[in-house]
């Protein structure tokens, strides 16, 4: 009897390695409960000035705002490049300036207010 269990896992151990392999991992429910939470909207202009800045509302946090920013600008400009970035206070309110290149090669910057969630956590 003994020499049979050693063979038995030998012959289960493929399938069972198989098994952990394809089990897909949970989301963690923190971060579930956020995304169900986090209502952001774009508001303000279409970003090329301080007077036109995109406001990121609804964001509680960087954790939030950041991505939402580039969330824009995906969506605005398709296949950018990042350039750079740099915060900025102007007249009391603090702003993201992100510089991109188009997928046509024009280097613009993009102002964010990120006021609504600049150096605050969750």
């Amino acid at each position: 009897m003994k020499p049979l269990l050693p063979l038995l896992l030998i012959a289960l151990f493929p399938g069972l390695c198989a098994a952990a392999k394809t089990a897909e991992p949970a989301m963690p429910e923190r971060l579930e409960k956020r995304e169900a939470a986090t209502r952001i909207t774009y508001q303000g202009g279409d970003g090329s000035s301080f007077e036109k800045a995109v406001v990121i509302a609804g964001a509680k946090s960087s954790m939030d705002g950041v991505p939402a920013e580039r969330k824009w600008l995906k969506k605005k400009y398709g296949n950018y490049e990042k350039l750079k970035q740099a915060l900025v206070k102007e007249g009391g309110k603090y702003y993201d300036l992100v510089t991109i290149r188009t997928k046509k090669g024009k280097e613009l910057v993009v102002y964010f207010d990120i006021s609504g969630f600049f150096n605050r956590e969750e």
